[in-house]
């Protein structure tokens, strides 16, 4: 799997260095530089140039700037989605060592608790956007939705999930993952897995195990002329 990624990513690199430069998008650069006094041919003034895509189509530049809004979205709800799965984890091991319902309300109770205090405040800084990819890693991680959640520990998830997720984002909780199928997800797999490579985000497999090889192939594939094919996993 790794080995896979650093392929492609590798190929993505030798791409960018491949490019031609464009000479009317470098005089749009030098329009931008706005020069107040010149002595000897040194400029005085410091100014930054806006940030431009060098030797490229409009189609290639909004794919972009599109994946880098998405990648921030996935830094910031990531460790919530994985931090669910992994006191899923807990919760479930935890609830099958007790013996009586009130003890499991109990101690959902108390797991309750703890999620709030430590991700309430978080979760309401959060877009509606952000909210939107946060449910479907949810879905990633664990499998389940998060309303799927919310019925199998009542007491305690509906709380928390509703309260700080749903009423935040007004999002349907039903949101699933399916990256083989919706081109969306497929971006959000293809973004995710780029930053696991880059060691911005701690890796972790979902649940199911996603085959992104094979997942790259299908998608190659069936593409769409209307649609994009990720840069970063051009051959």
């Amino acid at each position: 799997m790794k080995n896979v990624l650093i392929f492609f990513f590798c190929s993505f690199t030798s791409l960018l260095c491949a490019q031609e430069t464009r000479v009317h998008v470098l005089n749009q650069v030098l329009d931008t530089i706005k020069q107040n006094e010149i002595e000897a041919d040194t400029i005085i003034d410091n100014y930054t140039i806006p940030e431009i895509y060098i030797g490229i189509g409009h189609e290639e530049e909004k794919y972009r700037r599109d994946m880098a809004v998405l990648r921030g979205r996935i830094l910031r709800v990531y460790p919530y989605a994985k931090a669910t799965a992994e006191n899923l984890m807990v919760i479930n091991k935890n609830l099958e060592k007790l013996e009586t319902n009130r003890e499991r309300r109990v101690y959902i109770k108390r797991s309750q608790s703890y999620l709030e205090g430590e991700f309430k405040e978080k979760l309401k800084k959060l877009s509606r956007n952000d909210g939107k990819i946060l449910l479907k890693l949810i879905h990633r991680q664990t499998g389940e939705t998060t309303y799927d959640l919310i019925k199998e520990f009542k007491s305690g998830w509906t709380a928390f999930w509703s309260n700080s997720t749903a009423r935040t984002f007004s999002l349907n909780l039903k949101s699933e993952y399916h990256p083989s199928t919706n081109l969306e997800d497929f971006y959000i797999e293809t973004q995710l897995n780029y930053l696991f490579f880059n060691y911005r985000l701690p890796y972790a497999s979902a649940t199911p195990p996603i085959d992104f090889n094979s997942l790259r192939v299908r998608w190659k594939n069936q593409i769409k002329d209307d649609q994009f094919f990720p840069i970063e996993l051009r051959d």
